[in-house]
């Protein structure tokens, strides 16, 4: 049976086939099985495949990554040629970066909140966010218990 391609921007440039072929949600291009022939026969599909980087498709596999319904990673290309570079959180800036401690556990920055109390009030203890949620049914808060 017939497989489609997932493969990153790089090899359906190399292939010269970016206006001739589909592009999935994530950037990346659905190419025909016959393309794979530009690098070899198709008894190699699967060193084909690791070399580009690319991932093999049944049609409804294909499908659904159109459709965006599924979303499948590409592995990363063996050869350099079609690495794709992706970008990597250090990258981030320090005022944006998330703050950590020893364990790893994410900490959110709450010195602009503390800093600053909600308007109307001396020290934000007023504050909407900071109350209890309200019950989703108030009748049951009215009711007695029984024990």
């Amino acid at each position: 049976m017939a497989r489609y391609i997932k493969a990153n921007p790089k090899v359906a440039a190399f292939l010269a086939l970016t206006r001739d072929r589909n592009t999935v949600k994530d950037g990346n291009y659905l190419l025909w099985q016959a393309d794979m022939l530009a690098f070899g026969p198709l008894t190699r599909l699967t060193e084909t495949l690791a070399q580009i980087g690319g991932i093999a498709l049944m049609p409804h596999e294909a499908r659904e990554e159109q459709d965006g319904t599924v979303t499948r990673p590409l592995p990363v290309a063996t050869d350099p040629r079609f690495v794709v570079e992706t970008a990597q959180p250090e990258a981030e800036s320090e005022e944006n970066a998330p703050t950590g401690d020893d364990s790893g556990a994410v900490v959110e920055d709450t010195t602009q909140q503390a800093e600053s109390p909600a308007e109307g009030t001396a020290d934000g203890a007023d504050d909407p966010q900071d109350a209890d949620p309200a019950p989703a049914n108030e009748e049951t808060n009215d009711e007695p218990e029984n024990d």
